[in-house]
């Protein structure tokens, strides 16, 4: 049997890049990584000392399978206190980082058959996910021209008798979209309309540097068909450490309590205890973060406008630029082939749009050090004009 056809599961085209990567650093090569998804800076000491200070506590059996209640009426309290939600202690569960968050909650609500609608540009393991499920995922396109926004029209024009979850991004990986509070409003009321269970996957909720970021889970009036997704890891710049949320109806929450307690039996007990020193300290911790990643996204973009003719824009939040191939110069040559090309030309390692459902993009990432971004775009720019 092939497992993979069985599973319907295909590897990450982000993780097939991340290995190329790692296969040259590991033969010595100097590569400049524009691909990766996470901001290249120190975990904060506070965090760290956490982590020894339970080592050194022997806080290092099982945790309880919900997670640490300490720490479960911290992230609720964050949610409430600085996106307006209104959720207690039990509709909230820790999990292993948001995406298997992402996965739990996926298996808690779909089954065979179900459709899935997701709007593309979208996150590389949404679809994925989905099938593993026997699920069908239904993808909505949207245009630069209309700033990768869900359009409310195509959303109602996708439903079908099978629709079951409508996934959405926001802050956006790719694109760094922002939805604003009436446009959120929108698509949460057609969700309603046809009985559409939301999940909103906020994990770059903390790295907005302009406009306001709006939770799908303030809506008071839309909470009993609402989830969200969440975590540490970009905020506090603990990716390594594995720690995210799940908030929702207690229902459910209970369900992805159990699926944790069938799988992992909780998530790591030190890392938990690190993840509530972050959340004592987050308006000293993600203030810095984010700083510190608006100057990165400022001199990726300002270099780029720089070094190309066509000119990008700043993304409104998370660690990404979307970026027309045409900008680079490059007709005729589909993403992947570009990027390849490129890695094997001059180390710079780049994710194609495909991977988020749109040819003729490239997503760099702007979470490495200024010299690096610098340089590997220059490196490009050097290797576009003598191939």
């Amino acid at each position: 049997m092939n497992i993979k056809t069985h599973l319907q599961l295909e590897p990450s085209v982000t993780m097939e890049i991340n290995a190329s990567v790692l296969k040259k650093r590991t033969q010595g090569q100097h590569v400049y990584n524009l691909c990766a998804g996470e901001p290249m800076i120190d975990t904060p000491d506070v965090v760290k000392r956490a982590v020894m200070t339970a080592l050194e506590n022997n806080h290092t059996h099982y945790p309880p399978m919900a997670g640490l209640l300490e720490l479960r009426h911290a992230a609720s309290e964050w949610m409430n206190n600085d996106y307006g939600a209104d959720f207690e202690v039990s509709n909230c569960a820790v999990t292993p980082g948001g995406k298997f968050g992402l996965f739990l909650l996926l298996k808690s609500l779909l089954k065979s058959g179900d459709e899935i609608l997701t709007p593309a540009p979208y996150w590389v393991s949404y679809p994925s996910i989905a099938k593993l499920f026997g699920s069908v995922p239904v993808i909505i396109d949207t245009d630069e021209n209309d700033d990768w926004k869900l359009d409310v029209k195509e959303l109602e024009g996708s439903i079908t008798k099978k629709t079951k979850i409508l996934l959405l991004n926001n802050a956006s990986n790719p694109t760094g979209v922002l939805y604003t509070r009436e446009e959120l409003k929108e698509i949460l009321d057609v969700a309603k309309r046809h009985n559409i269970i939301v999940i909103s996957d906020e994990v770059y909720s903390g790295l907005v540097y302009d406009g306001e970021f709006v939770s799908c889970g303030s809506f008071e009036e839309h909470r009993d068909h609402t989830f969200i997704v969440q975590s540490c890891s970009k905020q506090f710049a603990m990716t390594g450490l594995r720690v995210g949320f799940v908030f929702g109806s207690e229902e459910i929450i209970s369900t992805v309590i159990n699926l944790l307690g069938q799988t992992i039996s909780g998530v790591t007990t030190i890392s938990q205890y690190a993840a509530l020193a972050g959340f004592k300290h987050r308006n000293d911790i993600a203030p810095l973060v984010r700083s510190e990643m608006k100057k990165r996204r400022d001199v990726f973009v300002n270099t780029f406008n720089k070094l190309f003719s066509s000119k990008i824009s700043y993304p409104a939040s998370a660690l990404y630029c979307f970026i027309p191939m045409s900008a680079f110069g490059v007709e005729g040559q589909d993403s992947v082939e570009f990027c390849k090309d490129v890695l094997n030309n001059t180390n710079v390692a780049m994710v194609p749009g495909i991977a988020f459902g749109k040819e003729g993009y490239i997503r760099c990432a702007f979470g490495e050090n200024e010299e690096e971004l610098k340089e590997g775009l220059e490196k490009i720019k050097d290797y576009l004009e003598t191939r």
